[in-house]
């Protein structure tokens, strides 16, 4: 009953400090999908990453292709090569990628950087809408001011702000309320634009650009020669955007579960004495038979929490055991990372403190996130060294266990 209790307070503790860490939800893979709402604050990377459940927080996402066709209520921030928004998003949404494809009512500011970016007809930005990529095609309503850096800008949208456009070509085919500052090679105004207020311009027609725009004006047009070197200055491809946008995203969500697994880290390595010298020293004595524990524990595990779910008196023990077998998977890689640690210190005869257990073990973390993102192999060796590891653990706790009996 004390191992229980101490077991139960551990957790209770690690669940209790780590708060900043876990009020959020976590997820990473190969493809992810999320399949039930979310009332926290989400961390979604993958290579595929679908979401098509209701988040109540902010939502972070990265990855190769990704999907997210639901309601966020707070803040989007996305990265990826191929991104795909369709759903009301409370707050702000700030996204960068290769191709991106938007569709929705945005509650905030739109901030976008892509190779092509697409707002769709229908969509409602409620805030201001910046936007840099080399084909920008706009639709639906902005609320705010617009300002693009592009290659080929088509303007739809209906502005309810100013609009300040440079690119190559800007054509523009719906009613701005605002002033309009544009440059670009050729400004081509199609039969349903109309520009409400003053506009100040450069293109290669010169003064003769808006010669029959006629009544599609309404303010007073101004032909600026000193603008012309700005289209020098455009948004130079989606490439600058896009890759500062993705690498922010990464280290962002990379730095913050670094953080968090840290902490778990420093908190394990104080919390215990030599039980983890214990599991390194069982893993090297018994290494395959490490290996068969660890396989053994997180394939029976789940099994066990069923077979016990079947009696009413049962459930209590089955929530116990799945709690306890939720946490040995989201601390898998701290865990396996002290366990690494302090086989290397056996092995090399070191005789390491506190402070350093903790470095080599945040280390040892790195590297096998490092290992996880290469494909296929990546993933199988994370796995078995993992199995090596919590075998050793698991070991190492039973025969504890059967010290106290």
């Amino acid at each position: 009953m004390k191992r229980l209790f101490s077991s139960f307070f551990l957790t209770a503790l690690l669940s209790t400090l780590t708060l900043p860490a876990l009020a959020a939800t976590f997820k990473a893979g190969e493809t992810v999908k999320v399949t039930a709402p979310l009332n926290d604050n989400a961390y979604i990377v993958g290579s595929q990453v679908t979401i098509d459940q209701p988040i109540q927080g902010d939502l972070i996402t990265a990855g190769g292709t990704v999907f997210v066709k639901t309601s966020i209520a707070e803040d989007l921030f996305a990265a990826g090569g191929t991104v795909f928004v369709d759903g009301n998003i409370g707050g702000d949404l700030r996204i960068a990628g290769g191709n991106l494809v938007l569709h929705g009512t945005i509650g905030g500011d739109l901030v976008a950087g892509g190779g092509t970016v697409t707002l769709l007809d229908g969509s409602s930005v409620k805030g201001d809408l910046i936007v840099g990529g080399g084909d920008i095609n706009l639709g639906g309503t902005v609320g705010g001011n617009v300002q693009v850096r592009g290659g080929q800008v088509r303007l739809g949208s209906m502005v309810k702000g100013d609009v300040d456009i440079q690119a190559e070509n800007i054509t523009i085919n719906n009613s701005v309320d605002g002033s309009a500052l544009l440059v670009a090679k050729t400004i081509t105004l199609d039969p349903g634009a109309k520009l409400m207020r003053d506009v100040q311009y450069w293109s290669q027609m010169g003064d003769k650009q808006f010669a029959d725009a006629g009544t599609q004006i309404r303010g007073k047009v101004t032909f600026d020669p000193d603008l012309q070197p700005l289209r020098e200055k455009k948004f130079d491809g989606a490439g600058k955007v896009a890759g500062a946008g993705i690498l922010a995203t990464i280290i962002g969500i990379g730095g913050f579960l670094l953080f968090s697994a840290a902490l778990v880290i420093v908190l394990l390595v104080l919390l215990t004495k030599s039980f983890f010298m214990d599991a390194a020293k069982f893993l090297s004595k018994k290494t395959w038979t490490s290996f068969l524990y660890g396989f053994l524990f997180f394939a029976a595990t789940p099994v066990a929490a069923l077979l016990f779910l079947i009696s009413i008196i049962g459930i209590p023990v089955a929530l116990f055991i799945s709690t306890m077998y939720s946490f040995a998977i989201v601390f898998a890689k701290p865990v396996t990372a002290i366990v690494l640690t302090r086989t290397l210190e056996l092995r090399r005869g070191y005789k390491w403190g506190k402070p350093m257990i903790m470095l080599v073990s945040v280390l040892f973390y790195v590297a096998l996130k490092i290992v996880a993102l290469i494909p296929i192999v990546g993933w199988m060796v994370c796995l078995v060294t993992i199995l090596f590891a919590y075998g050793a653990v698991v070991a190492t706790k039973w025969s504890k266990i059967q010290k106290v009996r």
